[in-house]
């Protein structure tokens, strides 16, 4: 028993040794990662091997074990907060186009835009109605000179001629009929008293004023101002006049004439297609057509190419003196730089 014992506390002894050498080495070595010990009988821990004595067998092991398996995934963290944003990305490509929409209500209607000049003269409409008849004729020969139309659709003045036993033939004769005569010089009665067609910068405004030369009204029922384009003679505008003018009185028409060269102005009587007074200007119309009938526009002596109404000066080609008629153009006509629109012509430049 007592040797027992004695081994018991030697053993103890030992342990108590290395306990407290594992200790010192523990407080030596706590910054290392192997713990380190003598061997003989007992491990000893010792700070390095070099303390082992001979005969004793250094052991070395790591402080800590053999890295186990990971544990569970513990619960999700709350969510920190957002990011600051980062720089925009480069445009995509743009997506197909969506389905229309459904039509909005119309907007509101603007307001009228200005006139615009005058169209061209559209196509001549259906014949009217029948005219009453006309006074008997006097003798067949009334019937030279007037117009007519031929077998193949072309125009042409009837020819009458006697031929033995007093046989009369009447004959539809090729090429156009003459003009009618212009009218002889009235002594009173309607006349073109003004035209104002150029203007200074872009034309507007410009009108044709009619005068009543004569002691009494005069009807204007039927009667037509029209326009004609010297270049083929046509007419481009008309002013269908109605009412009355009264004795001495003047009738302005807000009409935009051409620029001449040349260019015309006629006053008709539409039911007898009688030319009541014309003008014609920057040179000379002497077919125009109006209604069919061919007119002639200048009235004696044509007025002087080089008298012209002035784009660069405000005036008009006027009758002077006020409502002079001799029907001789070239006298008649003159520039005058004062305007007078609905009232009486006065002469200056």
């Amino acid at each position: 028993m007592h040797v027992r014992t004695i081994a018991v506390g030697l053993v103890a002894l030992g342990l108590a040794g290395g306990a407290a050498a594992l200790a010192t080495g523990s407080a030596t070595s706590r910054n290392q990662d192997t713990i380190t010990a003598c061997q003989k009988k007992y491990l000893r821990i010792v700070s390095d091997a070099s303390k082992c004595k001979v005969g004793e067998r250094v052991v070395t092991w790591s402080k800590q074990g053999q890295v186990g398996p990971a544990g569970p995934a513990g619960p999700a963290g709350p969510t920190g907060e957002a990011g600051a944003a980062g720089a925009r990305g480069a445009a995509g490509p743009a997506g197909a186009a969506g389905p229309a929409g459904p039509a909005g209500p119309a907007g509101a209607v603007g307001p009228a835009g200005a006139v615009g000049p005058a169209g061209a003269m559209g196509p001549a409409g259906p014949a009217g109605a029948r005219g009453p008849q006309g006074p008997p004729l006097e003798s067949l020969n009334a019937l030279e000179g007037l117009a007519c139309t031929r077998q193949d659709g072309s125009a042409g003045a009837v020819d009458v001629s006697t031929g033995t036993g007093g046989l009369v033939a009447l004959t539809c004769a090729g090429g156009a009929p003459p003009p009618p005569p212009p009218p002889p010089p009235p002594t009173g009665g309607l006349v073109i008293n003004e035209i104002d067609y150029d203007q200074v910068g872009a034309d507007s405004g410009g009108f044709v004023e009619i005068a009543n030369r004569a002691a009494a009204a005069i009807s204007l029922e039927g009667l037509a101002l029209v326009l004609v384009n010297g270049g083929d003679g046509q007419e481009y505008a008309r002013v269908a006049l109605t009412g009355s003018l009264a004795a001495g009185a003047y009738l302005a028409l807000d009409i935009e004439a051409q620029n001449g060269a040349p260019d015309g102005v006629a006053l008709i009587d539409t039911a007898s297609k009688a030319l009541l007074d014309a003008l014609s200007y920057e040179g000379e119309i002497a077919a125009a057509v109006i209604d069919g009938q061919t007119y002639d526009l200048v009235e004696g002596a044509a007025l002087d190419a080089a008298v012209v109404d002035s784009n660069t000066v405000a005036g008009s080609l006027s009758r002077i003196p006020n409502g002079s008629d001799s029907n001789n153009a070239a006298t008649d006509w003159a520039f005058t730089t004062t305007l007078t629109k609905g009232a009486a012509n006065i002469a200056s430049s």
